[in-house]
Parts: C-alpha cells; structure tokens; sequence
C-alpha cells in the first residue's frame, strides 16, 4: 500500500490496495494517515454495499439510518446521497459542514464509495479546518476562540473545537444549519459566518473531488468540511455514504501499531 501527500496541502492518496484484502497493519496505517492528513482517497475500488460497510468499520463502530434515508433494505449503515430522488436523498450538504454536527456528540468520521459515476457535475469540496484555524489573523483568533455556535435545533458547540485525539485546534462550523453565535447579535453573527465562509474557500485551501468510478473517499470531520456542489437530475450520480458513531470510532494508536508491527517483523 502507497499512501502520498496531495499537492492540496491536506488529504492523501492511498495506492495499489484492495480495500476488501486489508490486513490489520494495512488498518493501522490507514487511520495514522487519516489523523494526519485528514482525508484519504483510495480510487479503482470494487465494492458491494456490505463490503463497503465492512471496509468503514475499519475505522469505527458505524452509524444506523431510517429506512426513509438509508434507501437500502437491510442496511441502516448506508446513507444514500443521489442525484435523482428515486435513487436516495438529494440536495444534502451544499454548503461547508461536517456530518453529524447537529448532534450532541457529533460525527467522527466520514466515508464516501460512488456507486453510479455522472457525466457532468456532482464534485465534492473539501477544505482544511485546521489550516483554516491557523491562516486567521491573530486579532481574529482571539475574536473567535471562545465563542458557542447554536444550530437551529438548539445544540452548540464550540466554534474552535480541539481534535479529540490530536488536540489541533480547528474551526468547527455548519455553515447551513448554524442558526447564530451565542451571545452575538443576529447581524453580527450573520456576518462573522459569512466571513468564515468566505475564508473556508480562500484560493488555495480547496481540494475539489472529481468522483471518478470506484472511489473510497474517507474524511475525518473534525480535521476538514466539506461541501457538495450542484448536480442536475438528468445525470445518474448515486453516493453510499457510511458514518462512523462517536461512541464507536478508532483512532489511530501509536502502541497497537507498534506492537503490531513486532508480531509482523
């Protein structure tokens, strides 16, 4: 297995592996690079939807959907996202966020396989939160680095949030379903979104997905957002998409790894 840098300054290409034939140390390392670039994407990829399920548990314990959105009997784990509203649920995430951030204890991580390729549009966007906490002017970070956000279904979070596991500080914003900033007047907070908006999609910081068939994209949501660009229904896209529970997520450990690599020397 390869596993190189993008040229993007986060997000890695992960080469010349089977995702169905990953071995334990093949996994370790898969999630060492997910924790240090943020995004991984694995193209040529061959699988069923309970293959696909069992490669994302790679990564955790996986979330379970309604049928009414998991749109496949028998598997709560997929979530369909479809450019057609017979295939699965369309107009999902067209603005920056990361999944699950209308929930308490939010979504770790993100996996995407293309099931139907389009012939034009449907990319996705991703961008750095973390590089994105770090390019803000200094007055700004001090501005910000306190400060609640309030979805409209009441929960907040922390607008710079540390990263579970590495403890790098990024910004952490819904921009679609983020109803304020506590304690900020509506057109203030109204203008600060905007700004972070604007920032997310500074030239340079995005990395624009250009699905191609069989690609295994996985992303780690407190390291990048993203964000889905429009697709007509005259073209077939359809997205499988696992997520993996807060509770249920394995993150990459330096000892397990280790001693790991003892059993294989």
């Amino acid at each position: 297995m390869k596993i190189t840098s993008m040229a993007t300054g986060f997000g890695a290409l992960v080469e010349d592996i089977d995702l169905k034939e990953i071995t334990d140390r093949d996994a370790n390392r898969l999630r060492a690079a997910l924790l240090e670039h943020g995004l991984l994407v694995a193209h040529k990829q061959n699988l069923s939807p309970q293959e696909q399920i069992s490669v994302s548990e790679t990564f955790g314990t996986l979330e379970s959907f309604p049928p009414s959105v998991a749109k496949i009997p028998g598997l709560p784990q997929i979530f369909r996202v479809a450019s057609r509203a017979t295939d699965g649920n369309t107009d999902v995430g067209r603005y920056w966020h990361s999944d699950g951030s209308f929930k308490e204890r939010v979504t770790p991580i993100s996996i995407w396989y293309l099931v139907e390729q389009p012939k034009v549009g449907g990319d996705t966007l991703f961008t750095d939160l973390q590089l994105a906490y770090e390019e803000l002017p200094a007055p700004m970070k001090m501005e910000i680095g306190q400060l609640i956000t309030a979805h409209h279904n009441g929960i907040q979070h922390s607008l710079v949030l540390a990263h579970p596991k590495t403890k790098k500080l990024g910004i952490y914003l819904n921009v679609g379903l983020t109803g304020g900033i506590v304690g900020l007047e509506p057109d203030k907070s109204a203008m600060l979104i905007k700004k972070l908006d604007a920032h997310f999609s500074r030239p340079g910081a995005v990395y624009t997905h250009e699905w191609q068939a069989g690609d295994f994209v996985v992303a780690d949501n407190f390291h990048v957002a993203h964000k889905a660009t429009p697709i007509s229904a005259e073209y077939r896209r359809i997205l499988n998409r696992t997520t993996v529970r807060s509770d249920g997520v394995r993150w990459f450990d330096k000892d397990i790894y280790v001693a790991d690599q003892n059993v294989h020397a």
